[in-house]
């Protein structure tokens, strides 16, 4: 990537994670279709945002999901599992033994992906 020589720290950080929202986008819609296929949970809406302490978030009344633009980051199962966990939301709003089972019968791995991403670090914007 090039950017221009006058450019500042904070256009050149803009850009990247433009690049990252972009790559972010084209697999959420490759891979969102699937998961509601798969569960037949449909969300209404979906964004990515700059999060530092979640990696989704889910608002039930809406059906709308946020995915962290830092996914863009990571291993794509990854974004499976962020995905899923969100859907499963739409069901099932804590994460109770409800939760958990809905989560184990489309996702038995579920809990890799959970501890790779909880041991990952989320970066912190100023």
């Amino acid at each position: 990537m090039t950017v221009r020589k006058e450019s500042t720290p904070k256009q050149r950080e803009n850009f990247v994670n433009e690049w990252y929202r972009g790559l972010l986008k084209a697999e959420i819609e490759k891979r969102l279709p699937k998961w509601q296929e798969t569960t037949g949970l449909q969300c209404n809406s979906w964004q990515t945002k700059y999060m530092t302490t979640r990696w989704g978030t889910c608002n039930v009344n809406a059906k709308k999901i946020w995915l962290n633009l830092q996914l863009a980051k990571k291993p794509f199962e990854c974004l499976d599992y962020v995905i899923l966990h969100e859907l499963v939301h739409l069901k099932e709003k804590k994460h109770g033994p409800s939760f958990i089972a809905l989560m184990d019968k489309y996702m038995p791995y579920w809990r890799g992906m959970k501890k790779l991403l909880n041991d990952s670090k989320l970066d912190y914007m100023n």
